[in-house]
């Protein structure tokens, strides 16, 4: 790659000097995470925010890496008006109270070291409260595993940023300091997300316990999930079988009023007689012409109705069944005639 001179006739060279040119998408007013900085998280908000501007390319606008040129040197311009857009980024994502209580400094790199020495709490109270709350976390009775990780990751995350683990001094490491150290950290993990499980996970805790070594969290993680989803999809057919049957129960019940009570064995010729239409299987008081129930399947065909009073209705139930054939439970009887029209009543 070759050098360039710029006008004023200093030798630039492209790969060491920063590039302070905006991208066209980029604007004033963007909020680039999602995170709003309210004075109590500013943890998370520091770290989504860094992850923002490293993906841009401009954290150095907040870490001093990319420093103020000369006003008058060339670049001079583009750097004040990237360092305009990142100032306006802070403030974005921040509460309006928090805005109001920040620094009037033009410059990004003061404004982001103003706010971590006000509001970063790298100190042993700090870590106490945090190691306090990890080991308090516990999965609640209805509470989702992804929500309980999700909780557990976070105090994780703000351990680890707050008391980071000692690094190796060799270089380059020949002791396997990093590995180990790595190893360690993850079994505690594991540890502590398998106390906080709630008892529904027992069962399935303690196998996992027993094994030696102990899989990687996220071998655990998996595997518990795919117990949740089956143990939901059990308790989801559960909640619908009680009115699956229910429907079942009154359904019979129905059917048992229409055909005039009680449970029989259909090989059996029915007990029970009309005297309305003169036909077995039901008694004549769940008569359809009676009661003007017809079922939906009996289509467009004429339905027609009998109006009965007390006195009617009483002298058709006396009435002896007009079969022939001696029924089981019931005395042969012989009838001189028809029974009476039910039509004209």
């Amino acid at each position: 790659m070759t050098n360039s001179t710029s006008d004023s006739g200093v030798v630039v060279n492209p790969a060491t000097t920063p590039s302070y040119n905006l991208v066209t998408v980029e604007n004033t007013g963007q909020s680039i995470t999602p995170i709003v900085f309210d004075g109590t998280n500013y943890d998370e908000w520091s770290r989504s925010f860094l992850l923002a501007l490293l993906a841009k390319g401009k954290i150095g606008y907040v870490d001093g890496t990319i420093s103020q040129p000369s006003s008058t040197s060339d670049t001079f311009a583009s750097w004040q008006a990237t360092n305009a857009l990142v100032t306006m980024w802070i403030f974005n994502t921040m509460a309006t109270p928090m805005r109001r209580q920040t620094t009037l400094r033009t410059e990004a790199k003061d404004i982001w070291l103003d706010l971590k020495n006000r509001f970063s709490q790298a100190n042993e109270a700090r870590i106490y409260q945090l190691q306090t709350d990890l080991h308090s976390c516990r999965q609640g009775a209805t509470e989702s595993l992804v929500d309980y990780y999700g909780r557990l990751t976070a105090l994780w995350d703000a351990i680890a940023d707050q008391d980071p683990l000692p690094k190796c001094s060799c270089n380059p490491c020949a002791c396997n300091w990093t590995t180990l150290i790595n190893n360690r950290w993850e079994k505690a993990r594991v540890r502590d997300f398998l106390m906080g499980l709630d008892s529904r996970f027992d069962n399935t805790r303690s196998q996992i316990i027993g094994i030696t070594p102990l899989p990687s969290l996220n071998l655990i993680y998996n595997r518990l999930l795919q117990d949740e989803g089956v143990r939901n999809l059990s308790s989801h057919k559960i909640e619908n079988k009680p009115d699956v049957m229910a429907f079942a129960a009154r359904t019979s019940h129905g059917s048992r009023q229409q055909s005039g009570g009680g449970r029989r064995n259909p090989n059996e010729p029915s007990k029970y007689y009309c005297h309305i239409c003169q036909k077995p299987g039901h008694s004549l008081k769940f008569c359809w012409q009676v009661t003007g129930n017809y079922p939906e399947s009996w289509g467009d065909r004429p339905r027609p109705r009998v109006s009965l009073d007390s006195a009617t209705l009483s002298h058709l139930a006396s009435l002896p069944d007009p079969r022939t054939k001696t029924q089981p439970g019931y005395t042969k009887q012989v009838v001189s005639g028809p029974p009476p029209k039910a039509g004209g009543l």
